[in-house]
Order: structure tokens, then C-alpha cells, then sequence
């Protein structure tokens, strides 16, 4: 019974003694959910964080007549301010602050477009070793200033950082955190990417109504950005990775008494390289994808219940494919140069002496001879809820 009484206050007491000893409150500090770092005058860097204000997340905006407010039009607050290093500056800028700033919530780091080429590795040591730093953050790199990104007003978020993290979470171009753009910053056989921001204008016309995009990617040689790849030649890039999880492939139809574009909704893909190094010593890799799509669209006059039909639009598909990984590759084999591929991490795991003895010192120049070989093997699962196409002929619909 003593024994039961013992243990029964050993563990009141333990109980007693449970509490985060580093807790804050919410009330005591100013969350940065967004960082931006810009080239500022005199060689300083300007350092801006878009700060969530608790209160107003999930307040809408409304204007009226008398008896109405009107609610700001973000729940963020963007403060800015310029030093000689990233400590100093947010220093400066915690001295203004009634809150204490806390990193830990932070979404995404963005660099402008002149940090971007003058170099981030000096910008970036500050994050690397803080405690308080997110290094799972999305990484990207503005097509202007990373505080035009930040002070963008979205429409169907309450704070710009909250559209960047959706946008880059659905991963249709490639994208990059920041402790994975770090890691190629400092390996061997691989440069960092990130994906470019930009701001553009609605079609509508009207400068107060514009949408943040993702346009393409940078490519960087060590840490200075050294050109873009658009759209396309990006996608290319999230073939190659081998990070597609989702997307379309349109392929336009010349054949046939009516032209028309046939589109598949990718459902799986897995894409395999595979090195090798030839008896002259020229390297080559070998790109194998698996692709299985279902055709959503088809305004052809194409009968896909017909097996030449059927073949005839998988062909086109591993064409089109084919076409998109190679443009990639060419871009940045021949006018970039920079191995955003990791062809060169490649060749040290399958031969790591042939890579110490020989590759490492003249890689540089050997990435942009390698050849590539791409081959693609294409499955179309499903045609929708139909195998035919819709052809209008003397005033009725016909189907074919």
C-alpha cells in the first residue's frame, strides 16, 4: 500500500513538471510566414518578411455606406529594411517590432532577380545555420524584387505567401525547398534550380487586376543564377527529374479529313536513367519513361475504338514526350551548361572511381558532351466515357 501511495506521487508530481519550456505565446510574436531578399544600395542586402497578422486571417473585405467597415484587404503586413548581412537587418527590423519575430512558420524564401545572379550563398548562410529557420521552405526566385512578391494582394488567399505555397505545392513546374537547393548548392555532379515568380497582368486589361505565376526556371552555375529555362524547357526539367505527378500532353493531329489536338491527363509516370561509359571513355545516359495517360479530349475525327487509331495516337504522345525531355536537355547541355540534372551524381554512384580519377576536375566541359538516349513507352488506360468523336454532318450530330 505504501508502495501503491509512492508511485501514486511520483507521478503527481511528474505530471506537474510537463511543460514546453521554450513556449510563446501567440500574442508575443510576429510569425513570418514569407521572406524576401533583394540587392539594396551600397552592396547591403534589403531584407523584407511578410508578417501574418492573427487578427485579420479569415476576415473578408467589405465597402458600404454608413454602419459599414471596411476590413483590410490582406492579413499580412510587409516590413522591410536594408544592412550588410541577413542577422544584422532582421536585427534592425526587430528593434522597431513590439513582438518578437519567429521564423518557424515561414512558407517560402524568394531572392530577387539581381541577388539572384550576384550570388545567394552568402544571403543563404544565415538560414542555414538559425534555429529558427524552416529549411522544409519552398525556395524561388523572382522575376523582379522579391518585395513585389510579397506585397502582392491575392484574391482568393488573405497573404501572397499562402498562393506561392499552394501554387508551388502542386508541383506542375518543378520546384525546390530550401534544404534541397542548399544540398546541390554544396555537392558535387549537380546545380541548384529554383522556380521564377512572376507578377503578370489579367487579361482584363486593368493593372489593378494581375495573377502570380510560376514562369519557368532559374538555373544557376554554384550559387549564381545564369539563365532560365520557360515553360516547356521546364517541364522538360520535371521529366528528366523524374517529379511529374500530374499534367497534360496535347498532341495535334495533321492526318485525317478533320486536324484537330487530342489531350491525355498523365496518371502515372516514372522515368529511369541509366549511366554508361563507353569504350572511348565518352559518357552516355540513357532516359527510359513509363507513362500511363487517359484521353480526356479529342476533337479529331479519329475512331479510337479502331487499334491504328489508338496506335496511331500513342506514337504521337512518346513523339511529343520525346520532343519535350530533348529541348530541355539541349537547352541546358549546349547554351547553359550547368548540370541541373544530376547526370554527374549519377556517374559517381554507378562508377565512383572512374568519377574521382577522371570526370570530377573536367566536368564542366564532359556534361555538355555527354549523349543522351530517351526512350518512352506510352499506355493509354482510359478515352473518357467514349471511344468516338462527335462529327456534325446535314444538321445532326453523328457519332463516329
Amino acid at each position: 500500500m505504501r508502495k501503491a501511495a509512492i508511485l501514486l506521487l511520483i507521478a503527481t508530481m511528474s505530471m506537474s513538471l510537463t511543460a514546453c519550456w521554450s513556449n510563446r505565446e501567440v500574442n508575443d510574436i510576429a510569425i513570418v510566414s514569407a521572406i524576401g531578399i533583394d540587392k539594396g544600395n551600397n552592396g547591403n542586402i534589403r531584407l523584407s518578411l511578410q508578417l501574418a497578422v492573427p487578427l485579420l486571417i479569415g476576415t473578408g473585405s467589405s465597402q458600404g455606406g454608413a454602419g459599414t467597415t471596411k476590413l483590410a484587404d490582406t492579413s499580412g503586413w510587409v516590413v522591410s529594411e536594408e544592412g550588410a548581412t541577413v542577422m544584422e537587418t532582421y536585427r534592425s527590423i526587430q528593434q522597431k517590432l513590439p513582438r518578437q519575430i519567429f521564423f518557424s512558420h515561414s512558407r517560402v524564401i524568394i531572392v530577387g532577380h539581381s541577388m539572384a545572379e550576384s550570388g545567394v550563398s552568402q544571403v543563404l548562410d544565415f538560414f542555414e545555420r538559425y534555429r529558427e529557420s524552416q529549411m522544409k521552405s519552398y525556395f524561388a526566385v523572382s522575376a523582379t524584387t522579391a518585395s513585389d512578391v510579397l506585397n502582392y494582394l491575392p484574391k482568393f488567399e488573405r497573404l501572397s505567401s499562402e498562393v506561392i505555397f499552394e501554387e508551388l505545392k502542386r508541383r506542375v513546374l518543378p520546384t525546390v525547398r530550401l534544404v534541397d537547393f542548399l544540398n546541390a548548392l554544396q555537392s558535387e555532379g549537380v546545380e541548384p534550380f529554383a522556380p521564377i515568380l512572376e507578377i503578370t497582368a489579367s487579361e482584363r486589361g486593368d493593372s489593378k487586376y494581375k495573377n502570380l505565376v510560376i514562369s519557368g526556371s532559374a538555373v544557376f552555375k554554384e550559387d549564381k543564377m545564369i539563365g532560365r529555362l520557360n515553360d516547356n524547357e521546364a517541364r522538360g526539367l520535371h521529366w528528366v527529374l523524374d517529379t511529374v505527378k500530374e499534367g497534360v500532353v496535347t498532341i495535334e493531329i495533321e492526318e485525317g479529313r478533320r486536324k484537330g489536338r487530342i489531350s491525355a491527363e498523365l496518371e502515372k509516370v516514372n522515368v529511369s536513367r541509366k549511366m554508361k561509359i563507353g569504350e572511348s571513355g565518352k559518357m552516355e545516359v540513357r532516359l527510359h519513361a513509363d507513362v500511363s495517360a487517359n484521353i480526356y479530349e479529342n476533337t479529331t475525327d479519329m475512331n479510337l475504338e479502331i487499334s491504328k487509331n489508338t496506335n496511331y495516337v500513342i506514337d504521337s504522345l512518346k513523339h511529343e514526350i520525346e520532343k519535350r525531355i530533348t529541348a530541355s536537355i539541349q537547352k541546358v547541355q549546349r547554351e547553359l551548361k550547368s548540370d541541373i540534372f544530376g547526370f554527374g551524381q549519377s556517374i559517381y554512384r554507378r562508377y565512383p572511381r572512374a568519377w574521382n580519377k577522371t570526370y570530377r576536375e573536367q566536368w564542366n566541359t564532359l556534361f555538355s558532351e555527354m549523349e543522351t538516349k530517351i526512350d518512352v513507352d506510352v499506355r493509354v488506360l482510359r478515352n473518357g466515357l467514349t471511344n468516338k468523336t462527335i462529327k456534325i454532318s446535314d444538321n445532326e450530330v453523328e457519332q463516329r
